[in-house]
């Protein structure tokens, strides 16, 4: 009767506690992980033995391998792993993760990273252009994320710096850039049109009522409530032949100026990109890709926009607004508040010339350098690629 009330206690014992027998009655020798992703990572991860091995985008890989953490481990019941999740590795050369059974007994696994071998994308890309990268960041007594690995990485910026004291000082307006989480630990960029309120729209905002979500590539720089700007362009030399993006759009009703006053038209999203030779003050354009549309886009949809090159003058087909100098552009004149008094910019030739820098805008108003815009209109863009 004794070894029967045993028997059934310690049945019960490991019905109610969840666990196995092994546990019970010794500690688990178990030490497997079980699932595992790293920060950048596209597509599955591939368990090999000892070997773990992950692809991360081409612009992580160049960029990024040195710092980068796991953001997923899963290892087996009451194991533990060092390094943790969360900790920074440098990925340059395999990385050793050790997993630590109950028993104290472990096992080690080597992470080897690889670049995406994606076809039609080989060639240099642009850090962070699968936007996966963001930071906690502080201004004007305000946190909110920025865009990049941390704040010493100028590849992208965003205009929340030149809206960040507008809404300390009350504004019920939000950050027009913010990430958002398309997938678990994949992100975008989120680009919503904001109404900043009356202050932002009188004298001492400038007249700056309207904020449009932007991220380009280059540096917002702030000298003050009015004097707040991006500064566009990345040093770069090769000559793609396009670009693509993925996007949803959904344009609001209903345009305001930057004085909170009401503009005939419709709101369109903005993408280009523009390649230039810049020597001293002399800027020479030598290709751009435009797309610029009112259409609403629930579904992520991919886009590939041709870069069409110049030959000593503005190559043919191309908007009036593809032809002229932008505000906030090297060449520009930010005093400017009509784009069609910005003068044609100056053409290059290719077949003679290379490029020195790149620059890319997505927004979701295309007035929006000229605080032109419905409030509400949202613009999510990821995964931007050059093609080569």
């Amino acid at each position: 009767m004794h070894k029967k009330l045993v028997g059934f206690l310690v049945l019960v014992a490991i019905i109610l506690g969840g666990c196995s027998t092994e546990n019970y009655f010794g500690k688990s020798s178990k030490k497997e992980i079980i699932e595992f992703r790293l920060e950048g990572q596209i597509g599955s991860t591939v368990f090999s033995n000892d070997t773990i091995l992950v692809s991360v985008a081409g612009d992580v890989y160049s960029s990024y391998l040195s710092n980068l953490s796991a953001s997923r481990i899963k290892v087996s019941d009451y194991a533990t792993v060092s390094p943790e999740e969360g900790e920074k590795q440098n990925f340059s050369s395999p990385v050793p993760y050790t997993v630590f059974a109950e028993d104290g007994s472990s096992t080690m696994y080597y992470v080897v990273v690889q670049p995406a071998g994606t076809s039609g994308t080989a060639g240099y890309q642009l850090p962070n252009s699968s936007f996966d990268f963001w930071h906690e960041v502080s201004h004007s007594k305000k946190d909110y994320f920025e865009i990049g690995f941390d704040a010493q990485d100028k590849t992208w910026g965003t205009g929340n710096q030149g809206v960040a004291l507008a809404i300390t000082w009350g504004s019920n307006a939000d950050y027009p850039t913010t990430r958002y989480e398309r997938e678990p630990n994949q992100y975008a960029a989120e680009l919503t049109t904001q109404n900043m309120g009356s202050l932002a729209a009188g004298i001492m905002g400038g007249y700056k009522g309207v904020a449009a979500g932007n991220v380009f590539v280059g540096e917002f720089v702030v000298g003050g409530l009015t004097d707040a700007h991006p500064i566009f362009g990345y040093p770069y030399s090769q000559k793609p032949k396009a670009f693509q993006v993925e996007y949803t759009y959904a344009p609001a009703q209903g345009l305001l100026n930057g004085r909170l006053n009401p503009v005939e038209g419709i709101d369109m999203l903005d993408m280009y990109l523009i390649l230039e030779k810049r020597e001293g003050d002399q800027v020479k354009r030598l290709g751009v890709a435009w797309f610029r549309s009112g259409e609403a886009k629930s579904e992520w949809t991919a886009i590939e926009k041709e870069i069409k090159y110049a030959y000593g003058e503005a190559p043919e087909g191309l908007e009036d607004y593809e032809k002229r100098v932008l505000k906030y552009g090297i060449d520009g004149d930010q005093s400017v508040t009509n784009p069609n008094d910005m003068p044609y910019a100056t053409w290059g030739d290719i077949s003679k010339e290379n490029p020195t820098h790149i620059f890319m805008s997505f927004t979701s108003s295309y007035q929006g350098d000229y605080f032109i815009g419905a409030p509400g209109s949202k613009l999510r863009v990821d995964n931007v690629k050059l093609i080569y």
